[in-house]
């Protein structure tokens, strides 16, 4: 599975990194080995022409919850589907070796949400307790803009250099322009006419005129101000994809709870020994515990909570993850599941039932 979309990611950055031809070749060599003799593409060319297909059809043992991912669309890019269920699947390949790949892929593409976070919050881990929940939030809440205004916003904090920042990537870009996403804040993919999130479950999908105006497709999100791309940077899309993401759930919620009348809350307590931990008036102890992820798989997240279980008392689960609810019951019944708005709900009437009673 990461062998497919490291090819993938290789594959559709060919014209301008050279190093890419190499990647697909050493991946097709990866997934000769794990497929087996006459069992799966045995050349760059097949292994290319497969990636346009269902898993299902070509890599022998898949997951069947991905067996209907295909890597590369029509235009050669990745799909939407991949960055969504692909990285709850990224594993190492070449543990203990040097992997040439690691310079340049994309992180969230060759190694576990755990390294990343290891290698992106040093300069949190070495503070206190508010000052890495203040860290994290700032990355949530800026994973791009102007790189000067960044650099002020985070002084005023009094918080360090956090995470690499980079220029507006070249596909994020149209005629001196960029859009943020209207809820993680990070550039938009530009292809053709079109505008629009890697990432599907935010919905932010528009339709690029020539005059440079953005319009909404399907979806209900307002059009975001075009951004200058000079002094203009972003966070890496590992960190993109492993932190904003997810993190934009996190904080939401916790401001959500927050503001609720006699509950108190704290974002990544004790450095991020849960999400959100919340508490009434009076209370000597933490009431709720959260913990809030996002998978496209249930069995993908089951399997690692199996391995790593939360501390948290209650897995939280994004709104638009809400159809996972009862498998994730059903394959983790020790475990209480809920959604974003179903934990909020039941605080809200346990902070109500305490009111009633004073």
């Amino acid at each position: 599975m990461t062998a497919a979309i490291r090819a993938g990611h290789a594959w559709s950055v060919r014209r301008r990194r050279p190093e890419a031809w190499l990647e697909v070749a050493r991946m097709t060599g990866v997934i000769m080995r794990a497929c087996g003799p006459g069992r799966g593409p045995a050349t760059p060319a097949e292994l290319v022409a497969a990636l346009r297909r269902p898993l299902r059809e070509w890599l022998s043992g898949c997951d069947e919850a991905v067996a209907d991912l295909v890597v590369l669309d029509a235009d050669g890019e990745l799909t939407e589907e991949t960055y969504d269920i692909g990285c709850d699947y990224t594993v190492e390949l070449l543990t203990g070796l040097e992997d040439p790949g690691a310079r340049w892929l994309p992180g969230w593409s060759v190694h576990r949400a755990e390294q990343i976070e290891k290698a992106a919050f040093q300069a949190l881990l070495s503070g206190g307790d508010e000052h890495y929940t203040r860290g994290r939030r700032f990355i949530v809440e800026h994973p791009a803009g102007d790189q000067a205004e960044l650099t002020l916003a985070r002084n005023r904090l009094g918080l360090p250099p956090l995470v690499a920042y980079e220029e507006i990537p070249v596909e994020r870009r149209w005629r001196g322009r960029w859009w943020p996403c209207p809820v993680c804040r990070w550039p938009m993919r530009v292809r053709a006419s079109q505008v629009r999130c890697d990432f599907p479950r935010h919905d932010a999908v528009f339709a690029l005129t020539g005059a440079g105006a953005l319009h909404p497709l399907g979806g209900v999100r307002r059009a975001p101000r075009a951004q200058t791309v000079d002094g203009a940077v972003c966070v890496d899309e590992s960190v993109w994809r492993y932190f904003v993401v997810p993190g934009v759930v996190e904080v939401r919620l916790h401001d959500r709870i927050a503001r609720l009348p006699g509950v108190h809350t704290s974002l990544y307590p004790q450095k991020d020994v849960c999400d959100v931990a919340v508490w009434r008036d009076g209370a000597g102890r933490c009431e709720f515990t959260l913990d809030v992820k996002d998978y496209a798989s249930a069995r993908a997240l089951a399997r690692k909570l199996e391995d790593r279980p939360i501390a948290a008392e209650w897995l939280v689960l994004p709104r638009y993850r809400r159809g996972q609810v009862a498998e994730l019951r059903r394959l983790l019944p020790d475990v209480p599941v809920t959604t974003e708005d179903g934990i909020y709900q039941r605080i809200r009437r346990a902070a109500d039932r305490a009111g009633g009673a004073q």
